[in-house]
């Protein structure tokens, strides 16, 4: 056997051309490794230069925690980082690099050259080279400046496959776009050539992330799309979701962020694809800048070098949370067209305290949130069946004006008259929407009650309800409900229905009146709520029994008592 068929361990400079291939595909990937660094650096402000379209240069300056003296050899040494210490942590991952393979891979396809200073240094070091260079005293404010020179001047090959200066311009532009609308709280100072840069100040302000997402996405997307904010337990759901009518050709408003890094997941395409179905065009694209928030535990993001890529430990679970909140969001949108506005336009004055809606679910603090724009005069106007509604009273009536005088109307059992007629029709349409709970509740249950849920599972689940048996634990798994039963406390009602089974109401219309009962009382605290849910109510007629008429008769009628 010649020498060359031999195993051997490659030369350290080699593998790290290697490893570049995998993380450094062109000069947005050093970009985006470099100002990762800065963000987990801590720092607050960051400065990217670039040349050449990033083939001649490449300077990003942060003022982060710094690096110690000590360590900057060993930042540019393979699997060397600050962020990861134990295996143990590999499942709690919050920075957004921990490989240690990005700096190495950058120096060994370009001359690099890094200077930092911590708080408490006299002054800051630089290193030029690798990690056996030496390295001297430089002057340099707190933070770390990184800087790369000729890229892949060592790999020819690598050089004739990158494009125009102008494309990969536009890679670097991209990528900081999307790092830009993940971290808010950092300002972005870029200098893409003599004649493109990108300013970005720090957007703390919901007003000033719209101007940010304005900048980037444009004014006609921040106009045309909902603020949405849901909570599921410890996950968390919010961002701007395009309008149903505002559908692109292209793919190029899309930003999904988990944990504050941007993602590709077929999951979560396929979950957004489906909340729009039937809603856009075939074709055509919807648009969205969104925001996940999950626990550390809960998904895996050491999948790909990239690391664009990520792994949840329950797809499924993620799938579903999705889909039904935007679905919700859009029927919403649709539902109320002109009060259930856009997230406030640029240049627009916020106040959570006169633009939220919220639903709950049970005790899991579940929320559901929709910007809405606050009307621009104290009476809010209708001109369906019940008028122009004047003022609201114990956060329960409303008395509204019609051509032929007054109505007084009581919205509690109007809202529940048509809740129950969606309810009724869903369940006979089979097209009842169900949401999943996150944490599915626990409800402990005797033999009996077991043999009857399983006896009657069927009919559970086409009134909305996927119960998860486990006659082992004497328990089910309540998992689904019916959205519309969102607030219900949900023991009390699984618990109802199950009754009605022991006692041989079998029957779906039996059931369905549990249902009914069931049904949780929406307190109404604003005359646009009022007026949302009159528009809603025009399918009725004024003679319906929660709305009286304020005619003269009947206001003489409540004063008839009084001895004049």
């Amino acid at each position: 056997m010649s020498d060359q068929q031999r195993i051997h361990a490659l030369p350290l400079h080699l593998a790290n051309q290697i490893a570049a291939g995998e993380v450094i595909e062109r000069p947005a990937s050093v970009v985006k490794e470099l100002v990762e660094n800065s963000l987990d650096a801590g720092a607050d402000n960051i400065f990217i230069e670039i040349e050449g379209a990033g083939n001649k240069l490449i300077r990003v300056r942060d003022n982060g925690v710094g690096i110690h003296p000590e360590d900057l050899p060993l930042a540019l040494s393979r699997h060397a980082t600050s962020k990861l210490h134990s295996s143990e942590q590999l499942s709690h991952i919050a920075s957004l690099g921990f490989r240690g393979e990005a700096l190495p891979s950058i120096s060994s396809v370009s001359r690099l050259t890094l200077t930092s200073r911590q708080a408490d240094s006299e002054c800051a070091w630089q290193l030029a080279g690798d990690e056996n260079s030496a390295i001297s005293p430089a002057a340099h404010p707190q933070g770390t400046t990184l800087e790369i020179r000729d890229l892949f001047f060592n790999l020819p090959a690598r050089r004739h496959f990158l494009r125009s200066n102008k494309t990969e311009q536009n890679h670097i532009l991209t990528t900081l776009q999307r790092l830009a609308l993940s971290q808010f709280s950092v300002g972005f100072h870029c200098q893409l050539s003599t004649s493109t840069s990108l300013k970005l100040p720090a957007a703390m302000t919901l007003e000033q992330q719209q101007q940010r997402i304005a900048k980037i996405c444009g004014k006609n997307f921040i106009n045309n799309s909902l603020y949405i904010e849901q909570d599921y337990a410890d996950i968390k759901l919010n961002g701007w979701l395009g309008k149903a009518d505002a559908h692109r050709p292209q793919t190029d408003v899309q930003y999904f962020f988990i944990n504050g890094r941007v993602i590709r997941d077929r999951v979560i395409t396929h979950a957004i694809r489906q909340a729009y179905n039937d809603k856009i065009p075939a074709g055509r694209q919807p648009a969205y800048v969104l925001y996940l928030t999950i626990p550390l535990d809960r998904v895996d993001i050491n999948v790909h070098p990239t690391k664009h890529e990520v792994r949840f430990r329950d797809a499924r679970l993620i799938h579903g949370l999705l889909t039904s909140a935007l679905q919700e969001a859009l029927s919403h949108q649709a539902i109320a067209s002109q009060q259930s506005q856009p997230a406030p336009k640029i240049g627009q004055t916020t106040s959570r305290d006169n633009k939220q809606q919220s639903t709950h679910i049970a005790e899991h603090n579940t929320h559901y949130q929709i910007s809405a724009q606050p009307s621009s005069t104290s009476t809010a106007s209708t001109n369906g069946t019940f008028g122009q509604a004047l003022t609201l009273i114990e956060q329960r009536y409303v008395i509204t004006r019609i051509t032929e005088g007054s109505l007084l109307i009581d919205l509690q059992q109007a809202e529940q008259q048509l809740r129950r007629q969606q309810l009724q029709h869903a369940i006979d349409t089979d097209t009842l929407s169900t949401r999943p709970i996150l944490v599915p509740i626990s409800l402990s249950v005797d033999k009996h009650t077991m043999l009857l849920a399983t006896q009657h599972q069927t009919l559970l689940e086409s009134l909305g309800f996927q119960l998860q048996l486990q006659p082992q634990l004497s328990a089910l798994l309540i998992r689904s409900i019916p959205s519309l039963l969102a607030q219900t406390d949900l023991k009390v009602l699984v618990s109802s229905l199950l009754n009605a089974l022991s006692d041989r109401q079998r029957g779906k219309v039996s059931l369905t009146l549990i249902l009914h009962q069931h049904l949780p009382v929406i307190a109404i605290n604003q005359l646009e709520q009022a007026t949302q849910l009159l528009i809603q109510l025009n399918e009725f007629s004024i003679d319906a029994p929660w709305c009286r008429r304020l005619d003269q008769q009947t206001l003489n009628s409540l004063f008839s008592s009084i001895s004049r």
